[in-house]
């Protein structure tokens, strides 16, 4: 263990006496793995939802009527509801998937309308693109427009890809934000 603190510690040293091409390329570095860590451990929304019915569950039902007993009278925590070995089965298993499910959807439904709203939005800058940019993006949603009637895309899946191009050319720091968080959202 000694043997890391130093290493660390020697780590550490170089970083001051390091050239800035190097510190930002290791800040670089940093970032991307922090970013990678932090925001692929945290789980979606509805994954969330699905831990909190369970968790609701676990903490209103039992199936033992000697921990129900024991439960409502405060020397047990736990469910205190005492309903059957299936009912609870259900409960325990069936209901947070349910609700991962509609929570699921929801947020889908949620996030095709934000989307739509963000195109449309986007569409209206379009004439504030120069003339090669606008013959570029053009180009590209004509691509997309025949993968659709070739059948290679879903109505849906034409409407995302169409928002993702779109965004691609109006993006701020302040979207790319919004662009993590909506992910994390859609889970």
């Amino acid at each position: 263990m000694e043997k890391h603190i130093n290493h660390l510690i020697e780590h550490i040293r170089d970083l001051k006496n390091m050239d800035r091409v190097r510190l930002a390329a290791e800040l670089r570095e940093f970032t991307y793995h922090a970013k990678k860590v932090l925001f692929n451990q945290i789980p979606g929304v509805s994954a969330i939802v699905g831990l909190v019915v369970g968790s609701w569950v676990a903490g209103t039902f039992t199936s033992s009527p000697l921990r129900g007993f024991l439960s409502s009278h405060g020397f047990m925590k736990g469910g205190t509801h005492v309903v059957s070995s299936t009912t609870y089965s259900f409960l325990s298993v069936f209901l947070p998937v349910l609700a991962i499910a509609v929570t699921a959807y929801v947020v889908q439904k949620a996030m095709k309308a934000y989307r739509e709203k963000k195109l449309q939005r986007n569409m209206a800058h379009v004439p504030q693109l120069k003339e090669e940019v606008q013959a570029e993006l053009w180009a590209k949603r004509d691509i997309l427009d025949k993968a659709k009637e070739a059948g290679l895309l879903s109505e849906s899946e034409h409407r995302t890809k169409m928002a993702a191009l779109y965004q691609s050319y109006f993006r701020s720091d302040l979207s790319k934000i919004e662009e993590v968080i909506i992910n994390k959202i859609e889970g």
